[in-house]
């Protein structure tokens, strides 16, 4: 339940997400997010329902199924279908490029909405598509997906052999026929990613630290002159996620006056819900490999076992992931304000992009966030820093406006 206090001071405040990956939905599925789609996490009235009134939209190309030529036809189409739905509801959404835009649109009763791109492969080795990109209104890259690029480690690589050996096997299918290859040998940002870095610096674009490699971390904040943020990441020392951050980032991105903003991610706020469902993925990998080794891929058997496989795990990872409560991704901002402070935590939901604890199913549930800030003691000024003053900060900062 929401008090009256929890309810005036959430519906009076900037709430600002930084990261959904709702507009694949629109892409994809040719959903209309103006009218409550009842799927997924997100649309604009269960964004207003729930007073989310200024969210990063991400354009994620999966290097996987698309390839170098395709990559940035894919990230405009993400553009475009944003484009689309400003034109389409102007009363409801609008973009936003700056803070001041921001607090403008707000004031306006309307939700700002800003372009991120999700994995700097999409920008295929080029700063000309990083300033393209610029000019569409995007205003964060994520350095990496969960895997490296030409010239950023990930996170994936750096913490798992299978998946340097994912990296390798996907390299071997798919180096002839142009797609994004990984490269998991540059211990960090290579020179080329050095400068990715300044140029972002330079025309104004948030650094998203997200998903990277720890020595990519690192060596971003050696380079960057200009606060960087992780877009949707927990805390490492409660949730042993490779892809949640540990204390001395928190620490790092806190002299960097940057901001850390939870995700809400179950296998990344429940060290139980994570530890039980990587032993569940375990086994889904070693069937797989079995399957593999005595059946050809893509063969009619090979697919009706892979579909069981599937199934199966399905079926014993649902109970699982229905543990977590919302509870715990206050647990998470408890512990980056102990470590980072007060004025470097932030929201990063990660909706249409994770599954969600019991409580948490969908963006009209974030006032209980409010609520259970104030449940644990918090003033009124610092849940507004984390619900959205602090993001708007690093905006400003970074965009100059």
């Amino acid at each position: 339940m929401i008090s009256g206090k929890a309810r005036e001071l959430h519906f009076s405040s900037l709430v600002f997400d930084t990261h959904s990956d709702s507009l694949g939905r629109i892409v994809d599925d040719k959903e209309d997010f103006g009218t409550n789609t009842l799927k997924g996490h997100m649309d604009l009235p269960r964004m207003k329902s729930g007073n989310q009134n200024a969210q990063f939209f991400a354009a994620f190309v999966d290097s996987e199924r698309f390839t170098v030529q395709e990559a940035v036809k894919r990230a405009n189409q993400y553009f475009d279908a944003f484009d689309n739905l400003c034109i389409k509801y102007p009363e409801i959404l609008v973009q936003a490029k700056t803070a001041s835009d921001v607090v403008r649109i707000r004031k306006e009763d309307k939700i700002a909405g800003i372009l991120c791109v999700e994995g700097g492969h999409a920008i295929v080795d080029s700063l000309d598509v990083l300033n393209n990109f610029y000019s569409r209104g995007v205003r964060y890259m994520t350095l990496t997906h969960n895997m490296s690029n030409n010239w950023a480690d990930g996170i994936q690589d750096e913490a798992s052999n299978d998946a340097i050996i994912g990296w390798k096997k996907s390299k071997l299918i798919h180096e002839n026929n142009g797609w994004l290859k990984y490269d998991t040998r540059h211990n960090g940002l290579t020179e080329f990613g050095r400068k990715v870095i300044k140029e972002m610096n330079k025309i104004g674009m948030i650094i998203d630290i997200s998903h990277v490699a720890r020595k990519t971390f690192w060596d971003v904040i050696e380079t960057t002159n200009k606060p960087v943020m992780a877009s949707h990441s927990s805390a490492y020392s409660i949730t042993q996620n490779p892809r949640n951050i540990d204390d001395d980032q928190l620490k790092a991105v806190s002299k960097n006056n940057g901001v850390v903003c939870v995700n809400y991610e179950v296998t990344f706020v429940s060290n139980q819900c994570n530890q039980e469902t990587r032993k569940i993925d375990i086994w889904k990998q070693n069937e797989i490999k079995k399957l593999e080794s005595t059946h050809k891929i893509g063969s009619k058997t090979h697919q009706e076992y892979l579909k069981k496989i599937n199934i199966e795990h399905n079926k014993l990872s649902a109970p699982l992931l229905k543990q977590p409560i919302y509870t715990e991704i206050i647990d998470h901002i408890d512990h980056m304000v102990n470590i980072a402070g007060i004025d470097h935590v932030g929201l990063g939901s990660d909706f249409d992009g994770s599954r969600t604890p019991t409580g948490m199913e969908d963006c009209s549930k974030i006032p209980l966030i409010t609520q259970e800030l104030l449940n644990r003691n918090y003033t009124d000024q610092d849940i507004r820093k984390i619900l959205g003053l602090n993001v708007l900060r690093v905006l400003e900062d970074v965009t100059g406006s």
